[in-house]
């Protein structure tokens, strides 16, 4: 992350793992790639095969984009989110004094 999202107007972060039929697997994740309110997004295994990072204006913001448009999705049976409370460190450069 090389901006903090705070600074843009994004006050609402949350990791999600979604459950996705493996047929439409590929669909899903073409899917988000196109939406701008992820950050990054990868196929995983195991009960949630999808883990992605939402970046959302505030948190009504991200209710509504877990319900229209992630519950939009074609095969998604499931979604967990957790929204992120704190950030400790994420990617980016380094700028040292």
């Amino acid at each position: 992350m090389e901006i903090e999202p705070a600074l843009l107007g994004y006050h609402a972060e949350a990791m999600m793992w979604l459950t996705v039929a493996p047929a439409a697997l590929t669909a899903t994740t073409r899917a988000l790639f196109g939406h701008s309110q992820i950050a990054y997004a990868a196929a995983t295994t195991g009960p949630a095969n999808v883990a992605a990072a939402v970046i959302c204006r505030d948190l009504g913001d991200l209710y509504e984009y877990i319900a229209a448009d992630i519950g939009a999705l074609d095969g998604v049976t499931s979604v967990e989110t957790a929204p992120v409370v704190r950030r400790v460190k994420a990617g980016g450069a380094l700028l040292v004094p």
